[in-house]
């Protein structure tokens, strides 16, 4: 939440998480399991909060490459299992098995050290990635048969799941991203052929789903969608107005109000001097927030009272807004970059314009830089 003290924030909505969730399922065929992936804290929308608003929610599992937030899942007692992405060394595979996580393994030497760290008499329950094509982490598809055998002969470990990673970004990817999935699939055929078979499959995300692409694996594993963002640079692969940004407002409130008058000086946007009068507002938001500065020739605004005022100028801490035309602007009015204000809206589509990123990448730049509310939460 934000304080008077430093009156600046960002609103998430659970209930448009769910919605998404809740489209998504209408979108897999019926028996495919849906994990959420949480990683870079769940895209930027905080990963604690995001966990705790679906756990219950019938998910197979959270996916996360972060130990701190995979611990503090389990320590708070959440019930959906947590699985790691690769990222551990050798070394690190004792202190994910110890924490009740399930961590993902690419090479010999990291599944030997989670064999080792298994319970006395039983077994570490590891999630298998394989490189389809991407690559980038992965044991090689034409390696995988060998190295799942050569796993499944090791005492101390018991393989939970398979799964791979095929993200494309235009249409251009998307023949390619097909061919490999149907060689994941040609994988999994012979796999269930030999008895070899995880019990959890998966190689579909955000960017499959959307793009209507299928494969025999039981379970997706979701990202960009579930909080509302594009996984695509252009609009033209799929139809993606079902799903709803999660981050819902972005806010701060005025500080101070100058009224300049003709003559003054005035250096804000390289205007060394004023030839009429001119009144500017201050809110206390800027580059140390995830702002951007705007790009020469742009011009964004902001919502006070209802009305756009543009923005003059980003600095390290501060926001200068034109309040010309809005003579009744006062100290302490809220000033919105994105949401909705007395009937008027600024929408995620034009914050990230202005930002000129992705809606991922937007997200990413505000994650953790203003005191967040989650709106929607159980009571």
């Amino acid at each position: 939440m934000s304080s008077p003290a430093h009156p600046a924030w960002a609103v998430y909505d659970l209930e448009r998480l769910r919605a998404n969730l809740g489209e998504l399922r209408r979108q897999i065929r019926p028996g495919r399991a849906l994990i959420a992936a949480l990683k870079a804290n769940a895209y930027g929308h905080g990963a604690p909060a995001i966990a705790k608003a679906l756990d219950g929610e019938g998910l197979s599992a959270f996916m996360t490459g972060s130990f701190d937030q995979a611990r503090a899942m389990k320590e708070a007692g959440l019930r959906t299992p947590v699985v790691m992405f690769a990222g551990a060394l050798p070394s690190g595979m004792a202190a994910l098995i110890e924490a009740g996580l399930t961590p993902t393994v690419v090479d010999l030497a990291g599944a030997e050290a989670a064999a080792r760290a298994a319970p006395p008499g039983g077994a570490a329950a590891i999630y298998v990635k394989v490189d389809a094509g991407l690559g980038r982490l992965g044991v090689a598809l034409e390696d995988a048969e060998d190295f799942l055998e050569a796993l499944s002969r090791m005492p101390g470990l018991r393989i939970a799941g398979l799964y791979t990673h095929l993200p494309f970004a235009d249409i251009s990817g998307r023949g390619w991203a097909e061919s490999r999935l149907a060689a994941f699939d040609g994988l999994l055929d012979r796999l269930t052929a030999g008895r070899r078979l995880p019990p959890v499959t998966q190689a579909r995300a955000s960017c499959c789903l959307a793009a209507g692409l299928n494969d025999r694996a039981n379970a997706v594993c979701i990202g960009h969608l579930l909080y509302g963002l594009s996984p695509f640079a252009d609009d033209s692969v799929a139809d993606l107005s079902a799903y709803r940004p999660v981050l819902a407002e972005v806010g701060s409130r005025l500080i101070h109000i100058g009224d300049h008058r003709q003559g003054s000086d005035f250096a804000i946007g390289d205007s060394y001097g004023l030839r009429h009068g001119r009144r500017a507002g201050v809110a206390p938001i800027g580059v140390s927030h995830g702002l951007p500065r705007p790009a020469p020739g742009s011009r964004p605004s902001v919502l006070i009272r209802g009305r756009r005022a543009p923005i003059l100028a980003v600095s390290l801490e501060h926001l200068v807004i034109d309040l010309d035309g809005i003579d009744d602007a006062a100290v302490g009015d809220a000033v919105l970059l994105l949401g909705r204000q007395d009937g008027a809206t600024i929408d995620f589509a034009e914050l990230t314009a202005w930002f000129g990123l992705s809606g991922l990448d937007t997200a990413m730049a505000l994650s953790d830089r203003l005191p967040a509310t989650y709106r929607g939460e159980p009571g």
